[in-house]
């Protein structure tokens, strides 16, 4: 991908630790343009010094490959960070104290607000909808859950959609979730302007550029957010330095997915291709019922002919196909769907498609062996765990300890030989590939913890291979310059022995450089990062001139 805004310079980085598991030990890296021309250690870079356009000292930073996060949703992130943000609100007073202050700033104005969850509160009584009426004073307002499968709304929201009082997931006097709340959410979002969504997108890129993010894979779809959405986001990215842009479109292929992915020029037909919905919102689907909710099984929005006419129609148009699935009715439901089409086409013809799943919390020894045999990528978020994880988590709260310990294998999945692709579903879980290494390196269960290089690889070269580009996300000589520069308080050495999680301090071990991850360390801070070649974002500890 040759972004438009990429620039030719030749630059020097040395005095480092340059992060190459192909060369071990360097300390200096040459950009030449948008392309990593050579790494070595800085008795060597001497040579280079004369010809280049800019020397840069590391003083000793760490420079690694930049990350990919594999699951985003640009504007609803730049919308949060730039609008009403309920991710620590503690009570639902809280909100409506917080939806009061904000509706003040703009009397009438439409509010979007995201992040409250319930779960942590100890009163965990919802606003009313005649509190959030008050509150706004008749503003339309939707304010989405922290897993965006239910918002609480305004009643000036709900007479704008017809028909909605008559769809599944329909509440009187509290959140709507199932089909009232897609149809809401397509109103409410219908109500971005343009300059918005450009403003929007434009903080997005921004911050995930602060934290060492070079490129990110969009989740587009019907109800999820528009075309219009997705065509803008991805033209702002050929036009606009910062992180590149790789756009799934999550629409069956039956309703005219395949045409419309390809006319965005999106990778595919795939994303937020909804199976069921979330656990928190008690949508995910399930096999047994909820342990909080004895007659809720979920919410299931495909069937097996439809995820099997869908796989088969992506393959033959030479598309990523995928589907957003957590519960494990609905895993089982995609394996079977995977295993009709590859009966229809050949195991290659969909090996060779690349298909992927998103978030898939509650895979089965057999979804497990499904995926691996068929070469489907398992898009996952760690943090997802890090927040919802242990014993007094809201998984175990949802689904008792047996099933909540069998959520979120990624050491499963590793030691299986599928390929594990991380990101954060922002706005679900904020922008932060670290806090997502880490979280995998302490899974809350012991027996699914991974080491940092494999978390570090799922969260970098794994984002790469996921859109088809297996060769990218490593610091080697004619890679693509996108990278990072992180100031870490300690480093480890690692071994590639094939064990699960395994370090030593012997340099002679194996790979250098990769952070101490301790649950209570200091988290790496980003100095730099360079996307193409070119500079999106820099603290003040780099000197570049």
């Amino acid at each position: 991908m040759r972004p438009s805004w990429r620039e030719h310079r030749r630059i020097l980085l040395h005095n480092g630790v340059v992060y190459s598991p192909a060369q071990p030990f360097s300390t200096a890296l040459l950009i030449d343009g948008d392309t990593v021309a050579w790494i070595g250690e800085d008795t060597a870079a001497q040579v280079h010094q004369e010809a280049v356009d800019l020397v840069v000292d590391l003083q000793g930073a760490l420079v690694t490959t930049g990350f990919v996060d594999a699951h985003v949703h640009a504007t609803s992130t730049g919308l949060l960070l730039t609008g009403l943000d309920l991710t620590d609100a503690g009570s639902g007073v809280d909100v409506v104290d917080r939806l009061r202050a904000f509706a003040r700033q703009a009397p009438g104005a439409p509010i979007l607000g995201h992040g409250w969850d319930e779960t942590r509160w100890s009163d965990r009584t919802l606003p009313s909808r005649e509190d959030i009426d008050r509150a706004a004073d008749g503003a339309p307002v939707y304010l989405s859950r922290i897993d965006v499968h239910s918002a609480l709304v305004s009643t000036s929201l709900i007479d704008a959609v017809a028909g909605v009082t008559d769809l599944d997931g329909w509440q009187r006097d509290s959140a709507l979730s199932r089909a009232a709340h897609i149809r809401v959410r397509e109103r409410a979002l219908g109500g971005i302007t343009v300059e918005q969504r450009c403003q929007a997108q434009g903080a997005m890129r921004a911050a995930a550029a602060r934290v060492g993010i070079v490129a990110v894979h969009e989740m587009a779809g019907p109800g999820i957010s528009s075309e219009a959405d997705l065509s803008e986001l991805m033209a702002l990215a050929e036009e606009s330095p910062g992180p590149l842009v790789f756009g799934y479109w999550g629409q069956l292929a039956d309703e005219g997915g395949i045409e419309t992915a390809r006319r965005l020029g999106a990778v595919g037909v795939a994303g937020d291709l909804f199976i069921d919905g979330a656990i928190g919102s008690r949508t995910a689907c399930l096999h047994e019922a909820y342990r909080d909710a004895s007659d809720v099984l979920g919410a299931s929005y495909l069937d097996a002919d439809q995820v099997t006419r869908h796989l088969i129609a992506a393959t033959e148009a030479g598309l990523q196909g995928g589907f957003h699935v957590i519960g494990d009715a609905a895993s089982a439901m995609i394996s079977t769907g995977l295993e009709r089409a590859s009966v229809a086409l050949g195991e290659d013809a969909i090996r060779r498609a690349g298909h992927r799943l998103e978030h898939a919390e509650m895979l089965s020894d057999r979804d497990i062996d499904v995926m691996v045999r068929l070469g489907v990528t398992a898009s996952m978020q760690p943090m997802f765990d890090g927040h919802w994880g242990g014993p007094n988590g809201m998984y175990v709260e949802r689904l008792g300890a047996d099933r909540a310990a069998g959520m979120n294998r990624f050491a499963d999945i590793a030691a299986a030989g599928g390929l594990l692709a991380f990101g954060s579903d922002a706005p679900v879980t904020s922008l932060g590939p670290w806090s997502a290494v880490r979280a995998a390196v302490h899974h809350t269960n012991p027996a699914q913890r991974i080491s940092t290089r494999a978390a570090f690889s799922a969260h970098t070269r794994a984002g790469w291979r996921a859109v088809g580009q297996p060769g990218a996300g490593v610091l080697a000589p004619g890679a693509d310059a996108h990278l990072a520069i992180w100031h870490a308080e300690e480093l480890d050495v690692h071994v590639p022995d094939g064990r699960v999680s395994a370090w030593s301090t012997d340099p002679r071990s194996g790979t250098p450089g990769l952070p101490v991850l301790d649950a209570d360390a200091p988290l790496p801070e980003c100095l730099a990062t360079i996307v193409a070649g070119r500079l999106v974002h820099s603290s003040d500890a780099v000197t570049w001139d």
